[in-house]
């Protein structure tokens, strides 16, 4: 088997480059003439002051990337592929996602990824700081004191607690009215307030998600909720406990009535746009129910499709849907046709698009990263206290991994043209070679990872009533 090296070292200013480097590489050769193992490459990060340096880890993993065969990652300990457990236990999954094996030359520790673990829970048997932020942060709670964003109708005030702010009140107290009083749905209450010009806090169409939320929070009833803290009578109420307790039983029958099972997401969800209103399309899962009338039998069926966000939420533009499997499969086929040399020299001569379309999506990708991070925390978490097993935590942490790794070479992607660091034509080089590469990972990779790729390579799909428009990051 082929092994390439992985070292890490510390660069001395004064006395350049340090000696654990030449041992680096006499443990990795004495690592492959005992393996009988053939030397591929090496590849050395090189840290400076408080910077942990990933450049050549990241040319690593495009390398093993475009291997054919297996291959063996050697690096010296775990704290050399790099100093954060967390991230060394990420590293090990996204080059075992990749087909290479990891060994480790510093002594015989068994499977890096059970030691990596074997890490984390003695190091957050050491964290004592993190639980003392949590128990502040419930008492500020407990006392009523606001963290985060006020709900629509609130404003924190000079106590730290909720204030009512009059003019929202209203809309507020007119959404219940209108529910329970007017028996209007969520989506035809939605459909009034935009037709009275009523807007949102930041002047918004209201959705039937924006609706939802106010009907079911309890803040309004002058209730404080927060890390499991409930604290009655914290700030002025807006609608009197009886009307939310009503509003709430309506709901709830209302669930009851439509509840279907869970399903799996929708493949193209962001990416999809209504190509008359220019609006998001959304996916909609919807059954459907009858008695056959030969034998007298309860029939089901159920219907996925995209379908136009103004319709859906906002009650406005014309009714554009699309089943969502054959929408997927007719997207799916196109960027197999737009992967092929021919097509790809002909879209490398068309003109780069500007990075001003990428500065909106920033927050919204660095938001997901730290979701997926906190959910990975939580599995190490869990394999730590025996609740998950070393092989669950490589299928449910591997796909997070892989997800994590196609939002942060966009996000890399951006930064660096904005920098600089790479021009147009590179940054849809690297598109056209995602392209490419998503047709082969394609089957290997969960539904959560292959959006992550598809949000990498195109920008928007354009629907109409007869076609669609695939429309690349070029």
């Amino acid at each position: 088997m082929r092994a390439i090296g992985y070292f890490r070292v510390t660069i001395d200013a004064d006395n350049g480059l340090p000696s654990t480097m030449v041992e680096q590489e006499h443990g990795f050769s004495r690592f492959c003439a005992e393996q009988g193992h053939e030397t591929a490459t090496v590849f050395a990060d090189m840290d400076s002051g408080n910077r942990i340096s990933m450049d050549e880890y990241h040319n690593m993993i495009r390398y093993i990337r475009k291997q054919p065969d297996r291959v063996t990652v050697v690096s010296k300990s775990l704290s050399h592929i790099h100093p954060d457990v967390q991230e060394v236990a990420r590293c090990l999954l996204e080059m075992e996602s990749l087909g290479a094996a990891v060994a480790l030359t510093d002594g015989d520790i068994g499977d890096p990824l059970e030691a990596a673990i074997r890490l984390w829970s003695a190091q957050r048997e050491g964290e004592g700081s993190g639980e003392r932020v949590r128990q502040a942060m419930r008492s500020r709670a407990i006392h009523g004191k606001v963290m985060g964003k006020p709900p629509f109708g609130y404003r924190i005030g000079a106590d730290q607690k909720l204030e009512v702010v009059p003019e929202e009140a209203q809309t507020v107290e007119l959404i219940y009215k209108l529910y329970l009083q007017d028996r209007m749905g969520v989506r035809l209450i939605a459909r009034h307030l935009n037709e009275q010009g009523i807007t949102t806090r930041r002047g918004g169409r209201w959705s039937i998600v924006g609706i939802r939320d106010i009907l079911r929070n309890r803040a309004y009833v002058g209730t404080y909720s927060r890390f499991g803290v409930k604290v009655p009578d914290s700030h002025p109420a807006i609608i009197q406990n009886y009307v939310f307790t009503t509003v709430q039983e309506r709901l709830k029958s209302n669930v009851k009535r439509g509840k279907s099972p869970h399903r799996e997401p929708f493949l193209l969800t962001g990416l999809v746009y209504c190509g008359y209103c220019n609006n998001r399309m959304m996916g909609v899962n919807r059954n459907q129910t009858w008695t056959r009338s030969r034998d007298k039998k309860q029939m089901q069926k159920g219907y996925r499709y995209y379908q136009c966000q103004s319709r859906a939420n906002q009650s406005f533009c014309r009714y554009n849907t699309r089943q969502a499997d054959v929408l997927e499969d007719s997207v799916l086929a196109e960027l197999r046709k737009l992967s092929n040399p021919d097509v790809r020299e002909q879209l490398v001569k068309q003109p780069p698009a500007s990075t001003e379309y990428s500065k909106g999506e920033w927050p919204e990708l660095a938001r997901r990263m730290k979701a997926i991070d906190r959910k990975f925390r939580g599995y190490m978490d869990k394999a730590a206290q025996g609740a998950m097993s070393l092989d669950e935590l490589r299928a449910e942490g591997g796909n997070l991994v892989r997800e994590r790794q196609f939002l942060s070479q966009r996000l890399h992607l951006f930064d660096a043209e904005v920098k600089g660091d790479i021009t147009a034509e590179q940054r849809r080089a690297a598109v056209l070679e995602m392209l490419e590469h998503m047709q082969q990972r394609w089957e290997s990779l969960d539904i959560h990872a292959r959006k992550a790729m598809l949000e990498y390579v195109i920008d928007r799909i354009m629907v109409f009533d007869e076609r669609e428009e695939v429309r690349l990051r070029l």
